[in-house]
């Protein structure tokens, strides 16, 4: 059951004037439960200098939509009461609106109740990750959704969709917790022949191990460039089937959850290990295992450029930085070997191909990393990325004329790079380690 199944009914009222005023009284609620949306009702916010926290602003927010809600539904009721007197042939479809009605308002005044206390606005393990992979935040919970009925189980599919409409119309801004007639029908449909023929990106099956499953996100993200939105799925064995989104935003990632909110991620690594570890949580919460994960490509394009977060500044996660005590020096070998990996990302930026961009945006955050660790947490850094074939910095290891003149070793330039990097580490740890002589 849901607010839009309404409309329905109303199409089958014989008084067409009740029928057009009570389809624009329930336009004009949802209209209302969503101005402002969310972002700007946070930058409205920070412009009154609230020093709230996030959470406490989604509470605040989510309770003022429930109140709408309840409040714009018992008006439309009182009109359906008032028009059963005079339209006796409207009557049973009357009636039937407002069953739907009240089991809204319903469940719209026990949301609120549970909101209250509820987790979601606390530290979570999915908010406990992004402080430590991500960048940005920003809360969004299906559950809160003021539009649902007492039978709920969860939107995803549609959350997902609807996600991906947003982005390719360059309205994200306006993403809600609200779920409307398009979402709730996408929700109902879920997947499609087309879908399963020809969006596919991958099924992967055998993802109950960490390994597994890293290696499934670093297959999937190969093929996720700057114009394409993902729909990302997993199934719980334990819990039960979940859909979500993926997309670049710059040359970063972007992942929204429509059970706990959308982060940005600076490069495809940190995704990678927010994802893995987020899985693994979710299946061990339950007890349960990853049973495997699909990724579509969503019939949407992606606005790159589009970010939910400019101008937000309190969706910033801050991040500790190293204090000036603990400054590393390297050997000159593993310093110039830094700089050597470090000036193949303008090269690979001038390339303007896609990969090109993915790979210096990677090297880029690796870079500074590196100049912050000491030589053997370097060495096993970097031995830890040739490790991972599936790594976006691995691919394209050459042509196969290349793959022949190198002995089938095949090394692109930044494995080659990297490399050097390791050879570095190794002189430098060596010589850290050797015995002073005894006078």
């Amino acid at each position: 059951m849901h607010y839009s199944d309404t409309y329905q009914l109303i199409k089958k009222l014989k008084n067409k004037e009740l029928a057009n005023d009570l389809k624009q009284s329930l336009k004009d609620l949802e209209k209302s439960v969503n101005n402002p949306n969310f972002v700007s009702f946070l930058k409205k916010k920070q412009q009154e200098a609230d020093t709230r926290d996030v959470f406490a602003l989604r509470r605040d927010y989510d309770q003022q939509q429930f109140d709408k809600v309840i409040a714009g539904i018992q008006t439309i009721l009182e009109h359906i009461d008032e028009a059963k007197k005079t339209n006796t042939a409207d009557r049973d479809a009357l009636n039937k609106m407002k069953a739907i009605l009240l089991d809204i308002k319903q469940t719209a005044s026990e949301q609120k109740q549970k909101e209250t206390g509820s987790q979601f606005y606390t530290e979570s393990e999915f908010y406990s990750l992004a402080k430590r992979y991500a960048t940005h935040y920003l809360p969004f919970c299906q559950s809160s959704d003021p539009f649902k009925g007492s039978d709920f189980g969860g939107y995803c599919w549609g959350h997902t969709h609807h996600y991906g409409r947003l982005v390719s119309q360059g309205l994200l801004n306006d993403l809600s917790e609200a779920s409307n007639k398009k979402l709730y029908r996408d929700f109902k449909q879920n997947w499609t022949v087309v879908d399963i023929l020809f969006r596919r990106i991958g099924w992967y099956f055998k993802v109950s191990l960490e390994e597994q499953i890293r290696q499934a996100i670093w297959n999937a993200l190969k093929d996720l460039d700057d114009q394409s939105t993902f729909n990302f799925n997993f199934l719980v064995d334990k819990w039960g089937f979940h859909s979500t989104s993926l997309r670049m935003v710059g040359d970063g990632i972007e992942y929204y959850e429509n059970n706990y909110g959308v982060v940005k991620f600076p490069t495809r690594e940190a995704a990678v290990n927010f994802l893995a570890s987020y899985l693994l949580a979710q299946a061990e919460g339950c007890e349960g295992k990853i049973a495997f994960i699909t990724v579509y490509k969503l019939p949407y394009t992606n606005q790159p450029d589009q970010d939910l977060f400019q101008d937000l500044p309190l969706a910033k996660l801050e991040k500790a930085t190293p204090s000036l005590d603990d400054k590393v020096e390297h050997s000159q070998q593993l310093t110039a070997a830094i700089e050597a990996l470090k000036s193949y990302i303008k090269p690979l930026r001038q390339q303007g191909a896609m990969k090109g961009r993915i790979k210096a945006n990677e090297l880029a955050f690796l870079c500074e990393e590196l100049k912050s660790f000491p030589a053997e947490q370097v060495k096993a850094r970097v031995e830890g990325i040739l490790a991972t074939k599936e790594h976006s910095l691995m691919l394209n290891r050459g042509s196969g004329f290349y793959l022949f003149k190198t002995g089938f070793k095949s090394h692109s330039t930044t494995e080659t790079l990297l490399r050097d990097i390791v050879e570095a580490a190794e002189k430098t740890d060596h010589v850290l380690q050797l015995p002073s002589s005894s006078l």
